[in-house]
Formats: C-alpha cells, sequence, structure tokens
C-alpha cells in the first residue's frame, strides 16, 4: 500500500543527540514503505547556509543528509517546505539528499484529496513582531548581508537570535503563537481546498470546522522531543501520531 509521511519541527542539533538517534530510527522505519516524505520546514534547529555542509562546522550535520539521501536512493521522494529555523536551505542541500524544495505553500494530490501543505508560521497573524522578524529575515538583502559572514560568526549571531526570540516567545501571551482562524479559513477558500496540513506551532492535533456548509480539516503536525510526531496517509486512511 502506497504511504505518505508528514513530518515537521523536528529541530535537530548536534547538541540533541537522542533526536539524531530517534531521526535514523524513523528513517530505517519508513525505508521501502514511504512513497513520499513531507519535511514541513524546521528540521533543524537552525541553519546558516548550505555552503557550511562540506565545511569542519557542516560535520555534525552530515549524518541527517546521508540519512536522507539513503531513503532518496531508496525510492522515496522527499519534498521539503522551509521553515522559520531553517529558510536557509537552498537547492545544493537539496541536490544532496536528492530532494525537492516546495515554495512556501502549495496543494498537493493525497491520493486523489487535494491538500495545501506549509510550514505554518504564516497563519500566526496575531504574534505581530513574529510576523515583522519573519518579513525582515526573508529580505533578500539581508539573507545576503548574513551569507556574508564568515561560518563562525553566523553560527554565533544565529545562537543569540535563537536565545532572544525563546525569552520572547516565553512572555507572550499562549493564544497568540497559535493560528488566526479566519487566515485559515481564507487559505482553505483561496485554494479551494477542505485539508491543511502544517506545523511550526507544536499543538498536534486534528480540527474539524464547518465552513460554507462544507467540512474542512486543519492536521497540526508535532515536533519531536521525547518521542517522534509524524503523519502517516494512505489511500484509504490517515493517521497522526504524536
Amino acid at each position: 500500500m502506497n504511504k505518505t509521511y508528514f513530518i515537521s519541527d523536528l529541530h535537530l542539533d548536534p547538541s540533541r543527540p537522542h533526536l539524531y538517534k530517534l531521526f535514523h530510527e524513523f528513517i530505517d522505519k519508513i525505508k521501502g514503505d514511504a512513497e513520499a516524505l513531507y519535511i514541513l520546514g524546521d528540521l533543524f534547529e537552525f541553519w546558516i547556509g548550505d555552503d557550511i555542509i562540506d565545511l569542519p562546522i557542516g560535520k555534525p550535520y552530515l549524518p541527517i543528509i546521508e540519512q536522507l539521501r539513503s531513503l532518496s536512493d531508496s525510492g522515496t521522494k522527499i519534498y521539503f517546505i522551509q521553515g522559520n529555523r531553517d529558510f536557509l536551505i537552498g537547492q545544493k542541500f537539496m541536490d544532496r539528499i536528492g530532494g525537492v524544495l516546495l515554495p512556501d505553500e502549495i496543494v498537493i494530490d493525497l491520493y486523489g484529496t487535494p491538500a495545501l501543505i506549509m510550514h505554518g508560521d504564516t497563519l500566526c497573524t496575531d504574534d505581530k513582531g513574529y510576523q515583522l522578524m519573519r518579513k525582515i529575515f526573508r529580505l533578500w538583502i539581508v539573507q545576503k548581508i548574513y551569507l556574508s559572514m564568515s561560518p563562525e560568526k553566523r553560527d554565533k549571531k544565529a545562537s543569540e537570535i535563537r536565545s532572544k526570540t525563546s525569552k520572547q516567545t516565553k512572555q507572550k501571551n499562549y493564544n497568540i503563537l497559535d493560528v488566526n482562524q479566519q487566515v485559515v479559513e481564507k487559505a482553505l477558500v483561496s485554494r479551494g481546498v477542505s485539508l491543511l496540513i502544517h506545523g511550526h506551532t507544536h499543538r498536534p492535533a486534528e480540527h474539524e470546522f464547518m465552513l460554507d456548509g462544507m467540512s474542512e480539516k486543519r492536521i497540526v503536525l508535532g515536533d519531536w522531543g521525547e518521542d517522534v510526531s509524524w503523519l502517516e496517509f494512505t489511500e484509504i486512511s490517515q493517521e497522526l501520531y504524536y
């Protein structure tokens, strides 16, 4: 039976080796079974540019790259959407893993069911501060300046930003950090679909609601911590594990 898997928000980092172990176990589990794997952002805790892959600073990430490549070589199609932590992942990374880089949001065909997929951060419009930061970080000139720094300086800057944003997030209202329902509905209507799959919020769940007399569903992928989280989709069923 054909199976398609979705994962998001793994936040893989050399300082958390248990996540590497969980990732390797997950890839081994789906190899030979998965028709496709969609990674909906934040595969890494942060990514400072594809040029580090062949440098000493990038060596800790090679096991992940090699594992994904082995999955691709086994026949599984790998698709990737950039998250807020790894938006600098580009074509070089994709070439190394044998994957395809997708736009921020796209409609795919899931065995006859059209589904809108994305990382999910663009749905959290109530968090004005984050949206402004996202807009700035996505400017080509900002990225060009950042990538002109040495890998060591980039790594230090990324750690500083991560520490600062983590403190700010803890001070924000819980509801502000979640998606805006009106934005969700607008996205579904504009794309003409009834299924949305995303990550980012770290609040795994399946939300069903009515919109213009139609039944809609929003599936939120879970983040990885002590255990793994994934969505398994087949021609006849779907199951969210977290």
